[in-house]
Parts: C-alpha cells; sequence; structure tokens
C-alpha cells in the first residue's frame, strides 16, 4: 500500500513541477533574454521528469518488497490471506498508478495553456 501512496505522490509532483514549466515573466515579450529563458524552461522539464522517473523507481522497489514478502508469507503458511493480499496489491499496484498518471500530467501541462501562444 505504501508504494502505491509513495508512487501516486511522486507522479502527483511531477504533474506540479509540469505545471511550474512556464511562468508569466516567461513571455518572450517581457523577457529580452530568450536564451536563458530557454534554458530556464528546460531545466524545469527535467526536474519534471526526474521526479516522474524516481517515483517509479520507488514505487516499484517498494512493490517489489511487498511482493517477495508476500511470497514467503504465503509460502511458509505464515498470515497466507495477508501475504495473498500483498501479492495481489504488489502485482497490480503499478496498473493503478499507470491510470493516474496522465491526469497528473495532463492537470499540470494544463497550467501552461494560457502561456503558450
Amino acid at each position: 500500500m505504501s508504494a502505491l501512496i509513495l508512487g501516486a505522490a511522486g507522479i502527483w509532483a511531477s504533474g506540479f513541477a509540469l505545471g511550474r514549466l512556464v511562468r508569466f515573466t516567461d513571455y518572450p515579450d517581457l523577457v529580452h533574454e530568450t536564451e536563458a529563458q530557454l534554458w530556464d524552461t528546460l531545466s524545469r522539464a527535467v526536474v519534471a521528469v526526474v521526479i516522474l522517473v524516481a517515483a517509479w523507481i520507488v514505487h516499484a522497489l517498494i512493490a517489489l518488497w511487498g511482493l517477495v514478502q508476500g511470497i514467503v508469507a504465503t509460502a511458509v503458511n505464515r498470515g497466507r490471506a495477508w501475504g495473498i493480499a500483498a501479492i495481489v496489491i504488489a502485482s497490480i499496484g503499478w496498473m493503478i498508478l499507470l491510470a493516474f498518471m496522465p491526469e497528473a500530467l495532463l492537470a499540470g501541462l494544463i497550467g501552461n495553456v494560457p502561456f503558450v501562444g
């Protein structure tokens, strides 16, 4: 369960970082240093991608740990029901995050719509 919560929080943070991609002061009419503006915007996009990749890695590691713990608990017959629940949650958790990810990222990108010429 913590894999889902941490993964969802990381994906939300990535969408939030995408929403901060372009600011009002980044209009080319207001800023005369367009090259500096471009690099600043690209660095913010890289931060969003790094957060997204880190969220998926953290989710995968915690889900893998939960999967191993569930298999061991089921095999040793110590908490068989909890072990099966851990296996199921670890196995389908990525599907829930995959369904949540486009909405989180699009919500962040929609925040940039007023800035697109």
